[in-house]
């Protein structure tokens, strides 16, 4: 039996007045330097698209190594408010060390605890960013009580460094949940998803306060492991707290706006006309380089089926602000969007110049996601869920990579699916 981690942090409030419900969804399953987790990307991937069909905002990342899940717990914590709902859910291995919990990336390298504590991510860090962000917080925990890259555990300045997390008691307005009482193990699950995860995504959606979710959860884990694990919960909340603040969507009967929302235009936007599968469009950009060297930088070259040009955006900064958009002649699903990140003219120009690093994507429909981009000159597909029947879409930078010679950002190519 393999065992897998989970941490999902919650923060939402029945009485709170929150203007935005934002999540970070990570998940960790291929370990450099151990046994992969089965389940954990599965994990985090379905809860994503949970909470998606919820109404939340979602920033998501899987295989993440610790550089890579910093940037994007920075991303994350950048765009909360003090009225927000904040959600964070990792799946991967964590652990105890002395009295702190760290979640580990895919690089964390073998050692002893003191070595893990550099190359891992300490989890109260994050709890202290949600803290001052949300007045009501929920933290669920499906961590295995296993540690496979501490050295030496016998020598450990914890209680037992192979197993376990620290308790970490419930303050007012906060929920904890464990996947299973202390000191024991959380399976991993021999399906897609671990028993905890497979009870969790089968409840989520439920307009039920979280105590009475938590409640079936427990109930659901505790018959598939015949009472092998046993979920619970340390709660000091104050208010009723429910996961689903909106009716799941679906396509027969999804949440809409009354009407569809008008697209933001920049003075200085430029546009022209385009052909797109089953129609025409017309597609704007924000800004646009200035030509240099005989070369031309306008959105066009993202759909000339030539990798050697881009459209790169014309501020003098590094872009972020900076949009694409495409208004449909008529209305459609979109599914998915493939681009070409950065200037991939050649590998130089490629480091030289700025790449994308997150994007928001907005419809007419009023659904965003905020997603991630590789840093690489390959194809890359980002799957879109709930921009049905949209008549518009807006990508707007949310951060860059950095170039190392200019201050520009690029993309080469953009298809819509």
């Amino acid at each position: 039996m393999r065992l897998v981690c989970l941490v999902l942090i919650f923060a939402f409030s029945a009485g709170a007045a929150a203007a935005e419900r934002v999540a970070l969804v990570m998940g960790n399953g291929n370990y450099i330097h151990t046994d992969p987790l089965q389940n954990a990307v599965n994990d985090a991937t379905d809860i994503a698209t949970a909470l998606r069909s919820i109404g939340f905002r979602v920033f998501e990342g899987v295989d993440l190594s610790r550089r890579e899940a910093l940037l994007l717990i920075q991303d994350f914590s950048q765009v909360l408010s003090l009225t927000d709902t904040a959600l964070f859910f990792f799946a991967g291995h964590a652990t105890q060390i002395g009295t702190d919990n760290y979640i580990m990336p895919v690089d964390v390298q073998p050692g002893s605890e003191e070595e893990l504590v550099g190359s891992s991510i300490r989890m109260q860090s994050i709890l202290s960013t949600l803290e001052n962000r949300a007045g009501t917080r929920i933290v669920i925990l499906d961590a295995c009580r296993n540690n496979p890259f501490v050295q030496n555990p016998g020598a450990s300045r914890s209680a037992d460094a192979s197993r376990g997390l620290f308790k970490m008691d419930a303050g007012i307005g906060s929920f904890i949940a464990y996947s299973t009482e202390p000191g024991n193990v959380a399976a991993d699950g021999t399906g897609r998803n671990s028993p905890f995860t497979t009870a969790l995504l089968k409840h989520i959606s439920e307009p039920q306060d979280i105590h009475a979710i938590m409640r079936s959860v427990r109930a659901d884990v505790i018959e598939a492991s015949g009472r092998r694990q046993i979920p619970w919960e340390n709660s000091a909340l104050i208010d009723e707290v429910f996961l689903a603040a909106v009716p799941p969507q679906s396509k027969e009967d999804s949440w809409r706006p009354a009407q569809s929302l008008s697209r933001d235009e920049r003075a200085g936007e430029t546009c022209h006309p385009i052909q797109i599968r089953g129609g025409s469009a017309s597609f704007c950009a924000s800004s646009v380089l200035s030509p240099q060297s005989g070369n031309r930088y306008g959105a066009k070259n993202l759909f000339d089926n030539n990798p050697a040009t881009a459209w790169v955006e014309g501020q003098s900064d590094d872009g972020i602000g900076e949009y694409l958009a495409i208004d449909f002649d008529d209305p459609r699903d979109v599914r998915a969007i493939d681009l070409l990140n950065g200037y991939t003219k050649s590998e130089r120009l490629f480091f030289r110049n700025g790449r994308v690093r997150t994007l928001h994507v907005t419809g007419s429909n009023g659904t965003r996601v905020d997603v991630t981009l590789r840093d690489d000159g390959s194809w890359q597909r980002i799957e879109l869920d709930g921009f049905d029947d949209v008549s518009w879409l807006r990508l707007e930078v949310g951060s860059v990579y950095s170039g190392s010679h200019y201050t520009d950002t690029a993309i080469s190519e953009l298809r819509f699916q």
